[in-house]
């Protein structure tokens, strides 16, 4: 019995992104772990996917087979994923067949292992990969998701995500920072980062570093328990997930430490329920560090946060959740978007001006990050309508 541990993605308002917890039954040995050449560094550009109004993925090119495709940077999961459309397109032949259950289901997955990738100089040898469906995040305009590097591909290597920059950097040695910096020990736990977090009141908990939760603080049940203050309320949504939706709580946090390092007005994500990680309290995002950059020295154990400024605040939301298209799956209450009378099912014609009739969900999102304010013009039932919405924090407080 394998256990397959995978921080991942969702759409949901804020990013808020469940980790995804599969339990595989395989009989492929764990993969070798790769080598490399000293001095091997590569700087790669480095997409991102836009998930939410808050919050991205991180995304890089991957040279597979002699070909580019791009893959998801994923410290939360203990294992790399590839797309059964990728698989199916290099020929690869199964190694084994794995049962993965998710929050909200299970699958059956081939586990195949992979030819060679390479990373800009940094060849990844020896690596395989579960087949799941990668429908979710997969975004059109140019970019479209084949895989994710889990810990495998990624735990003999400094991986440094500049998110303002939009570059990545792979290598054996910590680049010099210009900026001031905090860093974070961790330790493995499950095969993913771990660090010991005083996040809520002083009271120290076990938490993920997740590049694959593009949202804020996620809390898992027995941490929110412990840590949920009587008569408090609670936004609730369904986080879509793969094999189904999990009912979410939603709050805001207006003090989070993570070091000495500290912001305001995080958004938390509290799922009803999880399989396996009873053990740890939750998952820290990227949209905590939008911005700014995550170095991982994965051969040290610790986290290097280079940030502009020690405290700054997150800065609210819309208050809407798209479906892959342009279609509005969700609003929250007491949101912007509620408040200017937007629905489920009405469609987004235009953001600021520009043509989103046919476009993805992810366009619509990159078109509004770092937007404070956005015009959109929308259609319900044949009516076509104008808002004016302004980001602001509408979810009750933890």
């Amino acid at each position: 019995m394998k256990n397959i541990n995978i921080g991942y993605f969702s759409r949901a308002l804020t990013g808020a992104i469940c980790v995804l917890l599969l339990a595989a039954c395989s009989r492929l040995p764990n993969p070798k772990i790769p080598e490399f050449q000293a001095g091997n560094v590569s700087a790669v550009p480095m997409q991102l996917l836009y998930t939410s109004d808050l919050g991205v993925l991180p995304a890089v090119p991957v040279i597979i087979a002699g070909r580019k495709t791009w893959w998801l940077v994923d410290t939360g999961s203990s294992h790399n994923l590839v797309s059964p459309r990728l698989a199916r397109e290099l020929h690869l032949s199964a190694a084994a067949s794995s049962e993965v259950s998710t929050i909200a289901g299970k699958q059956l997955t081939g586990y195949y292992r992979l030819p060679m990738m390479q990373i800009g100089a940094v060849d990844l040898e020896n690596q395989s990969a579960a087949a799941v469906n990668l429908g979710l995040v997969s975004a059109a305009d140019g970019l479209v998701i084949e895989g994710v590097l889990g810990m495998p591909a990624l735990n003999r290597l400094i991986v440094s995500l500049d998110f303002g920059r939009h570059t990545a950097i792979f290598s054996q040695y910590v680049p010099n920072y210009q900026q001031p910096h905090s860093l974070i020990p961790f330790r493995l736990v499950g095969g993913v980062p771990v660090a010991s977090l005083n996040v809520v009141g002083g009271r120290t908990g076990e938490f993920i570093l997740d590049t694959g939760n593009a949202g804020g603080l996620v809390m898992f049940p027995n941490y929110a328990r412990r840590e949920y203050r009587p008569g408090a309320s609670l936004a609730f949504i369904e986080v879509e997930d793969l094999g189904g939706r999990v009912p979410t709580g939603l709050a805001l946090l207006s003090d989070l430490h993570i070091g000495s390092w500290q912001t305001r007005q995080v958004p938390v994500s509290l799922p009803m329920h999880t399989q396996g990680f009873q053990h740890l309290d939750g998952s820290i995002g990227n949209a905590i560090f939008t911005g700014q950059t995550l170095t991982f020295d994965f051969p040290s154990q610790h986290l290097l946060l280079s940030a502009s400024q020690d405290s700054d605040a997150l800065p609210g939301q819309f208050g809407f959740l798209l479906a892959a298209n342009n279609v509005i799956e969700v609003v929250l209450p007491n949101s912007p978007a509620a408040r200017m009378g937007i629905q489920v099912g009405d469609s987004i014609l235009e953001v600021n001006g520009q043509n989103t009739r046919d476009a993805s969900s992810h366009r619509i999102w990159r078109i509004l990050d770092e937007q404070a304010q956005t015009e959109l013009k929308l259609a319900r039932a044949g009516t076509i309508y104008g808002v004016n919405l302004e980001r602001s924090y509408f979810l009750p407080p933890f």
